[in-house]
C-alpha cells in the first residue's frame, strides 16, 4: 500500500514525537555505516583530507551519522520528511559545534529531493528505504544514482529476510511485492512491528536497484537482541538481520 507524502510525514512525525518523549531517538552513528564509509575514505583520501567532500543522508533523523561525518571535516546535508527530525538534526549538529559544516537540511521525500544531479561524493541511508512502497523504493534508489558523482559512495542499512519478524510472518507477504509486510500490531510507532509497511530485502535485489554501479556489495550483519528487549517486542529470541550495503557508482 503506497502512502501519500502527507501520510508518510504523519507516520514519521508521530514516530519522532514518541522517540523524543521517551528520549529514545538515535544519538550514535550506525556502526555498519561507519565501517563502510571509513573503508571508502581510506581508499579515496589516504592522506585524510576530507574537507572537499560533501555527503548527504536520506532520512537523516536526529543527525548522529551526520555528526560523525562532520567530525571528519566533511560537509553534510540531509533530507527528512519529518520536521521534528530536521530540527533535532540541526540542533544536535550545532550543539556538537558543527553548524559550519551543514550544507542543507531539507524537508523532502527521499524519492524526490531538491538537489542537482551529481551533487554528492557520498550518500547514506539507515532504515529508511525499507519502509517505502515498491514504486517509491525504486524512485529512492534512482535518486541515489542521480545525486551521486561518478565514483561516489552509497551506503545503506536495510532489513534482510533472515530477520526474526520476517521469518515469523513471511506467509503474510504482500502478493504484489515479495519481501514486504504490513506490520501493525499496536498504536505505538516505536517498534518495527508497529511501524506499518516494511520491506525485507533479498541480496539479489540490489543489482537491479543499483544497475550501472561499478561496485554493489551487500554485506549481511546479524545479531541477537538481549532477551529482555526481545520480550518487549513479543519474541523469545529476536534476530536482527540487516544488509550493510556498500556500493560505488
Amino acid at each position: 500500500m503506497k502512502l501519500t507524502d502527507e501520510q508518510m510525514k504523519k507516520t514519521w512525525e508521530d514516530s519522532f514525537s514518541e522517540q523524543v518523549a521517551r528520549q529514545a531517538y538515535n544519538t550514535s552513528p550506525v556502526e555498519a555505516l561507519v565501517r563502510n564509509i571509513a573503508y571508502y575514505l581510506r581508499e579515496k583520501c589516504p592522506q585524510g583530507n576530507y574537507e572537499k567532500l560533501h555527503f548527504m543522508e536520506m532520512g537523516c533523523g536526529a543527525g548522529p551519522n551526520l555528526i560523525w561525518l562532520a567530525q571528519k571535516g566533511i560537509k553534510v546535508s540531509g533530507v527528512d520528511i519529518a520536521p521534528t527530525a530536521l530540527e533535532l538534526a540541526r540542533n544536535n549538529l550545532a550543539h556538537a559545534g558543527y553548524s559550519g559544516k551543514i550544507g542543507q537540511l531539507v524537508e523532502a521525500s527521499v524519492c524526490k529531493t531538491p538537489f542537482a544531479d551529481g551533487t554528492f561524493d557520498g550518500i547514506l541511508e539507515a532504515c529508511v528505504f525499507q519502509h517505502l512502497a515498491k514504486e517509491d523504493r525504486i524512485a529512492a534508489f534512482n535518486e541515489v544514482r542521480r545525486l551521486l558523482k561518478p565514483g561516489g559512495l552509497f551506503v545503506g542499512y536495510m532489513l534482510a529476510e533472515g530477520h526474526s519478524v520476517f521469518q515469523s510472518k513471511k506467509s503474510q507477504q504482500l502478493k504484489d511485492d515479495a519481501g514486504t509486510l504490513m506490520l501493525e500490531e499496536g498504536k505505538s510507532k516505536f517498534y518495527l512491528t508497529n511501524i506499518g509497511l516494511s520491506h525485507f530485502f533479498s541480496k539479489g535485489e540490489y543489482a537491479k536497484l543499483l544497475k550501472g554501479f561499478s561496485i554493489i556489495d551487500p554485506c549481511l550483519a546479524t545479531y541477537y537482541l538481549p532477551k529482555f528487549e526481545a520480550a518487549k517486542r513479543g519474541y523469545p529470541e529476536y534476530l536482527q538481520a540487516m544488509w550493510a550495503l556498500y556500493a560505488v557508482k
